[in-house]
């Protein structure tokens, strides 16, 4: 009895100890004390080899818009996935440069660990991804053929979550997760958000906060989404309004989580929305009209 009494208290101690050390691993990973840190400069010799920049024709400058993926990566079977062409045809179309920035393949993060790791938020949650993000605007506003006043940022689920990240981290007095500092500048010539079915669930820090630099703010969700669901970055946008910036957010009935996305595997909770998808591609041409394009 005495023996049966000894190993069930080592078992509870044992798993005392192992919950206690996962939480504390759980801890430093979600606050990015386990993140491999670069400079700025660094960060940027990184991802630029990746970008995918397309442009309309003539010298500009044009304003720009820098398009940030979903978690499942930019491209599978070395095919771009169709969403970012899609959305950067459309802004060329309307005399913006699209900035595609590609997270996933400088981390040699293929589609296999996008989907069972960075979905999940084991691998590169939105506070590492926020350095992506204000490490590119500096790219962004280098280039000849852009008008470094007038540039957007635009995220879809995960990039959505990375901006948003991205825009509340000083408010937290956090440096971005894979970043050593903040690079001069982060926000310069930023003059609006652009927010496809955004994740702003835990550990998500623009909720309780909202953004640092405040603009104006487009966002669309669908009110079936049950991967990202709007209602904590309805929290977040209310902070942005009380901070004077204005916001829009469109709820599309029936839509899920990535209805604008053709390819959508059939076992996924998800589903192509053609009608939603109309909808986004006319609400992103007015937000590039109203918002990077007004006075042209």
């Amino acid at each position: 009895m005495k023996t049966l009494i000894r190993l069930v208290l080592i078992v509870l101690v044992l798993a005392v100890v192992g919950a206690a050390g996962f939480g504390i691993y759980a801890f430093l990973a979600i606050r990015g004390y386990l993140n491999e840190k670069r400079t700025p400069a660094e960060m940027l010799a990184f991802l630029e080899p990746h970008y995918v920049v397309r442009k309309p024709e003539g010298e500009g400058p044009f304003p720009a818009i820098l398009l940030f993926n979903g978690c499942e990566g930019l491209y599978k079977d070395g095919k771009m996935r169709p969403v970012m062409p899609h959305y950067a045809d459309i802004a060329v179309a309307e005399g913006v440069v699209a900035i595609i920035v590609d997270s996933f393949t400088p981390r040699r993060i293929g589609t296999e660990v996008a989907v069972d790791d960075v979905c999940t938020g084991w691998v590169m949650r939105g506070g590492e991804r926020a350095g992506d993000v204000v490490v590119s605007t500096g790219y962004a506003r280098s280039l000849p053929f852009v008008d470094p006043t007038r540039l957007a940022l635009g995220g879809w689920s995960h990039g959505g979550w990375a901006i948003m990240d991205a825009e509340a981290m000083p408010l937290w007095d956090r440096v971005p997760y894979s970043l050593t500092e903040w690079p001069a500048d982060p926000f310069g010539g930023v003059v609006g958000l652009y927010l496809t079915y955004p994740y702003c669930s835990f550990p998500a820090l623009a909720p309780s906060v909202g953004f640092a630099d405040p603009v104006p703010t487009w966002s669309i969700h669908g009110s079936a989404d049950q991967t990202a669901k709007p209602v904590p970055c309805d929290e977040a946008f209310a902070h942005v309004a009380a901070q004077g910036a204005p916001v829009s957010v469109e709820v599309v009935q029936g839509a899920t989580h990535a209805f604008d996305r053709t390819d959508i595997v059939e076992y996924s909770p998800s589903k192509y929305d053609p009608v939603a998808a109309g909808i986004a591609d006319q609400r992103f041409r007015r937000f590039l009209r109203e918002i990077l394009s007004a006075g042209d």
